[in-house]
């Protein structure tokens, strides 16, 4: 440094003002943290939800073959197959028998029936980690169809 050149002290509200500056930045530093790591969870449950919803449809496949075949190697390989989704936060909805519910139920049709009960489920339903990635189709009783 040039002998010439003097090193300014610093007021006391430059020092504030620097102070606070420093606080601001941390904590926008953090809070830019706390935003990536919401995001990089959100791309993660959507990425699982992705696979996971592809994967419901191959067991409906399964579900089929087992409703014609009544293999018990098939049955195995989907109770396997359940075991390993439920691992990863999925859960079924099976709503036979219950009310219908609008919010975890698609209505594909109405039978005569016990008013507002399902009748006959279609395809099961599935939620992932509580959250609905998939409706459960379900047949739904009216008293007085016209």
């Amino acid at each position: 440094m040039p002998k010439d050149k003097k090193i300014k002290n610093p007021t006391q509200d430059e020092i504030n003002l620097l102070s606070d500056k420093l606080a601001r930045s941390l904590a926008d530093y953090s809070n830019l943290e706390k935003r990536i790591e919401s995001q990089r969870q959100l791309f993660i449950t959507l990425a699982t939800t992705s696979i996971l919803s592809k994967m419901v449809e191959v067991l409906d496949d399964f579900y089929l073959a087992q409703n014609h075949l009544q293999d018990p190697g098939l049955k195995m390989a989907i109770d396997k197959f359940n075991s390993v989704l439920k691992t990863e936060g999925l859960e079924e909805i099976n709503p036979q028998n219950l009310e219908f519910d609008p919010q975890s139920m698609e209505c594909v049709q109405t039978v005569d029936g016990r008013e507002n009960f399902v009748i006959e489920v279609r395809k099961l339903g599935y939620k992932l980690n509580g959250h609905l990635i998939r409706p459960a189709q379900v047949t739904v009783g009216m008293t007085d169809q016209k």
